[in-house]
């Protein structure tokens, strides 16, 4: 029986030496020089995820995928500064209220009830108006009357120490006031006298050749004409004339008739007292006027000519009261009063 299987035997261990043999030899050839044929990945490729998403193909590139536990940390940003609270604003404080039926309340309010007196005129409405108006009425006769008392009680604001009411007395001042114009006139013409620019064609100059013969005739003033254009006036006025030689341009007379003050010396010069027809009047009061203020009439001589007697606060003293004075009435009063005192 064993020799019956011994043959059997021999046959399958050559059939597994040969199959060995044949295996070994077909890897030995896929590996030959180093070089693989690629029948070695046969068996591997089967089970490769290629053929699972193969739709992806061979050429593709995706971003290696990172640990979330090494991500780089995000950059910080800045803290926002701290939201401030706006503080609330104080209301502003309202004005105290006016007394009823003061000055500033009737300011404020009469035009209200006379307004609804219009629009609503009910015995109620009108009757308030009415007796509101007669209490404003009231008010102001009583100002009135101190306002009187307290100006006949003190001849510093009494404008009848300026300028008498009494029309007798307002002609005693007028006359006053002529006499003192008529000496300061004479004075001035002592020791000044008048450049009379003209042309000969200008008719004005003819009319106020004869109002400066009336100057001379009446405080002595001496006239001198200047020709501008070198001609007499036609009606033979002042034939005694000179030809202007550069003083109208030095002066600034631009017009005809110009009338100028000059007095000679150290303190004197030349005043403008117009360009253009002027009155008699009007000439000398100007050569007053403009003489005291040049300093060639003291204020006595000036006060003289006035019809009413200067008395005005001076702007040193204005200039001299402070918020504490104003809050102080009698103090206010006294530095004022002192002031126009000295002027008496």
């Amino acid at each position: 029986m064993i020799k019956r299987c011994l043959p059997l035997l021999a046959l399958v261990l050559s059939c597994g030496n040969s199959a060995s043999n044949a295996q070994e030899t077909k890897s030995d050839g896929a590996m030959f020089y180093g070089v693989s044929d690629g029948r070695e990945q046969s068996a591997s490729v089967q089970n490769s995820t290629y053929y699972e998403d193969k739709e992806r193909g061979w050429f593709w590139y995706e971003e290696p995928v990172l640990d979330e536990d090494v991500a780089e940390p995000e950059p910080l940003l800045p803290e926002p500064p701290p939201i401030q609270e706006k503080k609330a604003e104080p209301e502003p404080a309202k004005p105290p209220e006016a007394k009823p039926l003061s000055a500033e309340w009737f300011r404020k309010n009469m035009e209200k009830y006379r307004d609804k007196a219009i629009d609503e005129p009910t015995p109620q409405n009108v009757s308030a108006y009415m007796y509101l108006q007669r209490v404003m009425l009231d008010k102001a006769e009583k100002f009135t009357e101190v306002s009187q008392q307290v100006v006949m009680s003190d001849p510093v604001l009494d404008e009848n120490s300026r300028r008498p009411i009494a029309t007798f007395g307002a002609f005693a001042m007028d006359d006053m006031a002529t006499q003192g114009t008529e000496k300061a006139a004479k004075k001035l013409a002592e020791t000044a006298g008048l450049w009379f620019f003209y042309s000969s064609t200008c008719s004005f100059c003819v009319k106020e050749a004869g109002v400066l013969k009336g100057l001379m005739n009446a405080y002595g003033f001496k006239v001198l004409p200047i020709a501008l254009d070198g001609l007499p006036l036609p009606g033979g006025e002042f034939p005694d004339f000179t030809i202007d030689h550069g003083q109208a341009k030095k002066l600034g007379a631009e017009t005809t008739p110009a009338l100028f003050l000059v007095k000679p010396g150290e303190n004197g010069g030349a005043i403008q007292l117009g360009q253009g027809l002027l009155s008699g009047d009007e000439i000398v009061k100007r050569a007053i006027t403009l003489s005291h203020q040049n300093g060639w009439l003291n204020d006595n001589e000036y006060n003289e000519t006035l019809k009413v007697k200067p008395l005005q606060v001076d702007n040193q003293t204005i200039q001299g009261i402070d918020e504490q004075t104003m809050n102080n009435p009698g103090e206010m009063v006294k530095t004022i009063r002192d002031n126009l005192r000295k002027q008496y």
